[in-house]
C-alpha cells in the first residue's frame, strides 16, 4: 500500500464502525481462556510451584552429545522419583560447563519429604555421572512461591490504580473508566493466549503484565489527547462524540501505527533468535502487544464516546446547548454595554 492510498484509507477509516468485530474476538479468546483456567490453570513454573535446580558439572567442555545423554539419563531418574524435567541447558563457557536441569515439587509432598527425594536424585545423578560433580544447586518451597504470587498480585494492583487516578486527574472520569477496561482487556487478551497456548508463567510473566499496563496506556493517552483537543474546537461543535472519536484515532492513526510496528518486530526478533528462557517473558509481551495495538485503535475511543453518549450530561446536544449559551450570554452582554445610560 503506497502513501496515497493509505491516506485514501485514513480519511475514509471509520474505526467505531468495526469495535463490535473486535469486541467479538476479544470475548470469544478470553471466554476460552477461562474455561482453559477452569479446567487446566496456568502451567505454572518453578517461581509460583516450587522447584530444584541440580547442576551436573564438568571440567572439560561438554559436547552436544553428551549433553543429550546426561538430559537422557536425568529424564529417566526423575521419571522414577515421579517428576518431570521441565527444562536443561548449558552454562559456563568452554572448558568449564554444567548441565542445568529443574523440575517442580511433587504434588502432596511435604518440605521434608521433597528434600529425600531430591537428595535421592542427587545420589542417582552422582551414580549415573561419576566422571561429573552433581549439586543440588537451588531448591525453592511452595510457601516462597506462594508470597512470590501474592507480591505479583498486589504489584498489578498498585500499578492499576495509579494509571487510573493520573488518567482521571489529566483528563476526566469516563476516560479513566475507559482506559482502566482497555488496559483489562489487554492482559485478559494475554493471560487468555497463554492459558490457550499453555506457555510456562513464571515471575518474569508478571514484570511482562507490567510492561504491557504501561506501553498499551500510552497510546490509549496518545488517543484521549487528541480527543481532549478535538473537543475544544468551534469548527467541530457539530460532530457527534463517536465523530469525534473515530476522527481523534485518524490523527493518531500513524504515531499508534509506527510505533507499535517498529516495538513488535523488535520483540519478534528476540523472542525469534533468542534463547528458550526468554519465551516465558517476550512471547506473552508480544500478544500483549498485538491486543494493546488493536484495542487503542478500535476499543478505547469508541467506548468513551459510548459512555458519553449515554449519559446527557456529556452527550453532543448538551455541549450544543451549553455553546449556544455561552454565546447569548456573551451577546446580551454587547447588547447592555453598548445602549446608551440616560441621565
Amino acid at each position: 500500500m503506497n502513501l496515497h492510498k493509505f491516506n485514501d484509507f485514513k480519511k475514509n477509516f471509520q474505526p467505531s464502525k468495526w469495535t463490535k468485530y473486535f469486541l467479538i474476538f476479544s470475548a470469544a479468546l478470553i471466554f476460552i481462556g477461562a474455561i482453559m483456567l477452569a479446567t487446566l490453570g496456568f502451567n505454572l513454573g518453578m517461581d509460583f510451584t516450587g522447584g530444584n535446580i541440580v547442576k551436573i558439572q564438568s571440567s572439560a567442555t561438554i559436547s552436544t552429545e553428551q549433553y543429550n545423554v546426561i538430559v537422557n539419563e536425568s529424564r529417566e531418574i526423575l521419571q522414577q522419583q515421579g517428576l518431570t524435567l521441565a527444562q536443561s541447558q548449558i552454562e559456563g563457557e568452554s572448558g568449564e560447563q554444567a548441565v542445568t536441569i529443574q523440575y517442580q515439587n511433587k504434588d502432596g509432598v511435604s518440605a521434608s519429604e521433597m528434600e529425600e527425594i531430591n537428595n535421592a536424585i542427587v545420589a542417582s545423578l552422582t551414580t549415573a555421572f561419576p566422571d561429573y560433580t552433581v549439586i543440588n544447586a537451588e531448591s525453592k518451597s511452595a510457601t516462597a512461591s506462594t508470597e512470590l504470587l501474592t507480591n505479583a498480585l498486589i504489584a498489578i494492583v498498585v500499578a492499576l490504580v495509579f494509571i487510573m487516578i493520573y488518567i482521571i486527574f489529566r483528563f476526566e472520569l469516563l476516560s479513566g473508566v475507559a482506559a482502566l477496561i482497555t488496559l483489562f482487556h489487554d492482559v485478559l487478551i494475554m493471560c487468555a493466549c497463554v492459558l490457550i497456548f499453555r506457555i510456562e508463567i513464571n515471575s518474569s510473566f508478571v514484570a511482562a503484565v507490567i510492561t504491557i499496563l504501561g506501553y498499551s496506556i500510552n497510546n490509549t493517552i496518545i488517543v484521549f489527547d487528541r480527543v481532549r483537543e478535538n473537543l475544544k474546537l468551534p469548527s467541530l461543535e457539530h460532530l457527534s462524540n463517536k465523530e469525534i472519536a473515530d476522527l481523534s484515532i485518524k490523527q493518531t492513526l500513524n504515531r499508534t501505527l509506527n510505533t507499535s510496528i517498529t516495538t513488535i518486530l523488535a520483540i519478534f526478533l528476540l523472542a525469534l533468535i533468542g534463547v528458550p528462557q526468554m519465551t516465558e517473558f517476550v512471547v506473552p509481551i508480544l500478544i500483549g502487544l498485538l491486543a494493546g495495538t488493536y484495542a487503542a485503535i478500535f476499543i478505547s475511543a469508541p467506548l468513551w464516546a459510548t459512555m458519553m453518549s449515554k449519559n446527557s450530561k456529556f452527550g453532543i446536544r448538551q455541549r450544543a446547548k451549553e455553546k449556544a449559551k455561552k454565546i447569548q450570554d456573551e451577546e446580551e452582554v454587547v447588547e447592555t454595554s453598548a445602549t446608551p445610560v440616560n441621565e
